[in-house]
Parts: C-alpha cells; sequence; structure tokens
C-alpha cells in the first residue's frame, strides 16, 4: 500500500494530464470550426465522397456493370485506371471527362468543358478521338451511342465498355486474349497494353480503400485538372501479369 503522501502525489499528476487532455481537445475543436483542421485528420470515419462527385461517378459505373456483365473482379476498374486513372487529393480514381485525340490526352473540369473540346476537334476533322471512364473511340464504334452527350455520360460509356469487353470474350474465350484486343488486334499493341492493365490490376488491389471512398491518402498525385497528358497511373509498381490462360 502507498503512503498517504504518495497517493497525493498520484491525484495531482493525474489531474494535470486530464487538464492537459481537455486543452487538446478544446484546441482541436476550436480549430476544427475554424476550418483550419481537417476533419479527416481528427476523425477515424471515412470521407464520404457525394454521390454526384466527378471522382465517384465512373467508379459507381464500374461496379454496377462488372455485375451487370459478370467479369473478373476488378478487371473492368483495372481497365478504367489505365485508360482514364487519376488521383485527386491523393484518391486515385477513374475522371468521367477524359478526352485523347492525336496522341494527347486531357482531364476536363467539368462534362461541359469535355464535349466543347470534342466538337471543336471535329470541327477541325479530328476523326480518331477517346471520350470518357474506358476511352472508347468514336471512330471505331460509330453505332456505340446514340450522340456525342450519351458517349459521355459514365454509365452509357462504362456499359458499353463491358458488354464489347464481354463480346470479346465470348469469341476468344480468354480473358487475357480479350483484354489485348479490347485496344488492339496488332500483337505488339496489345501486349503492351495488357502489361499495363496487368500492373493497374495489382495498384487497384493496394489501392482499394481509395476506390472505396476513403479517405485521402498521402500519395503522389498524377496531372492537375485539365489540359494535362493522361497517362496510365502504376506508382512505380514491377509488373504483376494476369494467368496466360485467364
Amino acid at each position: 500500500m502507498r503512503a498517504l503522501g504518495e497517493v497525493g502525489a498520484t491525484r495531482r499528476i493525474f489531474v494535470k494530464r486530464s487538464r492537459r487532455r481537455l486543452r487538446r481537445l478544446l484546441l482541436l475543436a476550436a480549430l476544427l470550426g475554424l476550418g483550419l483542421v481537417a476533419p479527416g485528420w481528427a476523425l477515424s470515419e471515412p470521407a464520404i465522397l457525394p454521390a454526384t462527385a466527378p471522382e465517384r461517378l465512373c467508379l459507381d459505373a464500374i461496379r454496377k456493370a462488372e455485375r451487370a456483365h459478370r467479369l473478373p473482379s476488378r478487371l473492368l476498374l483495372a481497365l478504367g485506371v489505365t485508360e482514364s486513372g487519376r488521383t485527386v487529393d491523393g484518391r486515385l480514381t477513374v475522371w468521367p471527362w477524359t478526352v485523347n485525340a492525336e496522341g494527347q490526352g486531357r482531364f476536363f473540369k467539368s462534362r461541359e468543358e469535355a464535349l466543347t473540346h470534342v466538337r471543336a476537334l471535329r470541327a477541325r476533322g479530328v476523326r480518331s478521338i477517346d471520350v470518357g471512364c474506358l476511352q472508347v473511340n468514336l471512330h471505331w464504334h460509330p453505332d456505340a451511342f446514340p450522340d456525342l452527350e450519351t458517349a459521355l455520360d459514365p454509365a452509357a460509356n462504362v456499359g458499353y465498355a463491358a458488354a464489347l469487353l464481354k463480346n470479346l470474350h465470348g469469341d476468344l474465350r480468354n480473358w487475357t486474349r480479350s483484354v489485348k484486343h479490347y485496344h488492339s488486334r496488332t500483337p505488339e499493341r496489345g501486349e503492351a497494353y495488357f502489361d499495363r492493365v496487368s500492373e493497374n490490376m495489382r495498384l487497384v488491389a493496394q489501392r482499394r480503400r481509395d476506390l472505396a471512398d476513403a479517405p485521402p491518402t498521402r500519395q503522389r498525385t498524377t496531372p492537375t485538372p485539365g489540359g494535362t497528358v493522361v497517362r496510365p497511373v502504376t506508382d512505380s509498381l514491377s509488373a504483376w501479369r494476369l494467368p496466360k490462360a485467364w
């Protein structure tokens, strides 16, 4: 049993520590109220994006299409990251307002900006234009959509790409070959594309928290909105290949 003096000293230490904790909590509450500390730093609950946030549009459409067409888990998501992948505020996503033409890919802040850009390209006579979440080519798939507005609708864009991939598998009976042919029937180009998708398949597995409305992670970012070149997101991962017989 401790002496009374020891007990009194222990109580004083406990009171001091409690007061320090209380002061920290009050300071944190004040900073949160002033907007000087991000709530995600103070709270453990994930920051859920609004359903209409651009970062969610492709991801939601991809999840629905994978289930509807019974595609291998995360395959369509890996294609989306390969075609239109980027990070926004440290969060990996697939960007719906992506346009690629004449060897230059661009992310746009809004659907309207992307539509304006595509119309300008067509006015200049450019025919081969990739648009949307899964970068459907408007020249090689002229009947895919009734109009340009629909082509840039995430659900329609992803739905067409998912059906195309499923049909390729129906003909080829092999997901590896189907992924290659989704991009190109030229062997060299198809193989290079398959390698990129394989890398991003692994990336999708590693960054699944980002892709499920998790709070932002401290990762390096890819290009900023509008006027930047689209590049596949790989995070310098070593190649991770899908099984050859897949």
